[in-house]
């Protein structure tokens, strides 16, 4: 999507995928991946997602990616959190405790030379159309060492009955963008049901929350 687009869905806080809960999928598979405490975890397009705390909470060094100065700001002041602040290359990197977000373009971040050994995209993937998927897998790949591990959630719903984000992105979406790269093991899949509003009001047949653990290919 285009910058403008984020820009005043952040602005007008229209912000639907934002949770305020840590996603499930994310409590229950992350501990299975033994994923060493200090590692630094690279969460793409990352909002003010409250699952960066939890993955600090952890042990982790998250390292967040973020188009908008509202998200990142919203989420050191939800925290209390005071940041310090520096120019890195193309970002503004905000800094506190264990958690460092760089606000920018996320497809810039080639220029930062930071390499991960762990990944979590939630809301990345499924936020982007399918025109920018390749290029985000890639960048993707690029950044990760050979055998990181990365936890990806996806969305799955009749895909002509909703045009926008999240878009759908089913299990063989997967397979196609990111085999190149990694290795694929599907996890979960959470059918959301009659508790999604869009199904309830028949908007959406069904909503499917899919998980994947990935690991990068040497």
């Amino acid at each position: 999507m285009e910058a403008d687009f984020w820009h005043q869905r952040w602005q007008t806080s229209r912000i639907g995928f934002h949770r305020q809960q840590v996603n499930r999928q994310l409590n229950e598979y992350w501990p299975q991946l033994a994923v060493p405490a200090k590692s630094k975890v690279l969460v793409p397009l990352c909002g003010k997602s409250n699952d960066m705390h939890w993955l600090a909470e952890q042990g982790h060094e998250v390292v967040g990616f973020e188009l908008s100065s509202l998200a990142v700001q919203d989420f050191f002041s939800t925290a209390l959190l005071p940041a310090k602040q520096e120019t890195i290359g193309p970002y503004q990197c905000w800094q506190a405790q264990k958690i460092s977000l760089y606000q920018g373009d996320f497809f810039q971040a080639h220029q930062l030379n930071l390499r991960f050994n762990a990944a979590y995209d939630r809301a990345a993937l499924i936020a982007l159309p399918h025109s920018m998927r390749v290029q985000y897998v890639e960048l993707l790949a690029s950044l990760l060492n050979p055998g990181a591990v990365l936890l990806l959630v996806t969305v799955d719903y009749a895909p002509d009955q909703q045009q926008g984000p999240p878009f759908s992105v089913p299990e063989h979406a997967v397979k196609s963008l990111f085999e190149p790269y990694f290795t694929i093991e599907a996890r979960n899949k959470i059918s959301e049901g009659p508790d999604n509003p869009k199904v309830a009001s028949g908007e959406l047949s069904y909503f499917d929350e899919l998980c994947f653990v990935l690991v990068r290919k040497a």
